[in-house]
C-alpha cells in the first residue's frame, strides 16, 4: 500500500484499550472510552503489541528509510492525542484507559474473557502494569526480542517494550559520543529488522500493533528551526499491520 493510500484515524490514547479489545473479538466494557471510530478490522486471534520509545509521527517521517518495513506493511495509522506522551503515562493509559483511575485493567479483562496475555519489558513496568498476565522482565532490547520470538503465536495478546534508547542516550552523554538523533536513527533501523522477522513469523489472523511514545523522560535533541517545532508537536502513533 502506498503512503498516500494509508487510512489514517485520529483518536486518543484513552481509546486504545477498547480498540484492542474489539480487535480481539470481545465487547469493550462501557466504563472505558469507546474504540477509535472508523477503524473496522475483522476480529483476530492474536495481537502483537510493540511499544517503541521515542517513536512518533515525526520519527517515522524523518527516518523513513530506516522505517521502510513499518511504512510498507502499514495498513492503518492512528494519530493518538494525549496530554502526556511519555512512556509511563502511555502505559498507564494503555492498561487502565485513564491517566489517573485504575478501576479497569486491560490485561485482567482479557484474561478474564479467555484471552492469554504476556507482558515483556522492564521489571518495574511489568510489576506495575502486567496484572494477571504472565510477566517476563528483561534488561535490554536483545533479550526482549529473543523472549518475544519464543512466544509468537502462543498467546492471544503479547506486549513487548523496546527501551534501549534511554540507556544508550545516557551513555552517549556520559562519554560525549553519538548525538541522540543519530541514536534514534540506528535503533529504528535495527528494530525494524527485528520486526520484519517477527511479522513474517506471525500466523494468519494476527495483528502487529506498533505503539510509539515520546520516551521515559524529555530528551533534548539537536534539531533546530522547523524540525524542532515539528518534533515538539509530534503525536504518539499507532501502526497496525494485519496478517
Amino acid at each position: 500500500m502506498s503512503d498516500d493510500e494509508l487510512p489514517t484515524f485520529t483518536g486518543t490514547m484513552e481509546q486504545v484499550p477498547a480498540t484492542i479489545i474489539k480487535i480481539l473479538g470481545l465487547t469493550p466494557p462501557t466504563t472505558i472510552p469507546e474504540a477509535i471510530k472508523g477503524l473496522e478490522l475483522e476480529p483476530v486471534d492474536q495481537i502483537l503489541l510493540v511499544i517503541l520509545d521515542n517513536f512518533g509521527l515525526f520519527e517515522i517521517t524523518v527516518h523513513h528509510n530506516e522505517s521502510k518495513f513499518i511504512i510498507q506493511e502499514s495498513q492503518y495509522l492512528l494519530l493518538l492525542e494525549t496530554s502526556n506522551p511519555y512512556t509511563l503515562a502511555i502505559l498507564q493509559t494503555l492498561i487502565h484507559g485513564d491517566l489517573s483511575s485504575k478501576e479497569f485493567h486491560l490485561m485482567n479483562f482479557l484474561q478474564n474473557h479467555g484471552k492469554t496475555c504476556t507482558m515483556i519489558g522492564q521489571k518495574s513496568d511489568i510489576e506495575a502494569f502486567a496484572g494477571q498476565a504472565k510477566k517476563i522482565p528483561t534488561s535490554g532490547d536483545m533479550t526482549t526480542w529473543v523472549q518475544a520470538s519464543k512466544l509468537l503465536n502462543r498467546v492471544n495478546f503479547l506486549s513487548l517494550h523496546f527501551l534501549d534508547f534511554e540507556n544508550l542516550y545516557k551513555r552517549s552523554i556520559q562519554f560525549k559520543r553519538t548525538p541522540p538523533e543519530n541514536l534514534i536513527s540506528r535503533l529504528i533501523l535495527r528494530t525494524s529488522k527485528w520486526l520484519t522477522g517477527m511479522f513474517k513469523q506471525l500466523r494468519r489472523n494476527s495483528v502487529m500493533f506498533i505503539l510509539g511514545t515520546h520516551g521515559r523522560t524529555k530528551i533534548e535533541m539537536g534539531y533546530s528551526g522547523k524540525f524542532a517545532e515539528w518534533r515538539k508537536a509530534s503525536l504518539p502513533i499507532g501502526v497496525l499491520m494485519r496478517k
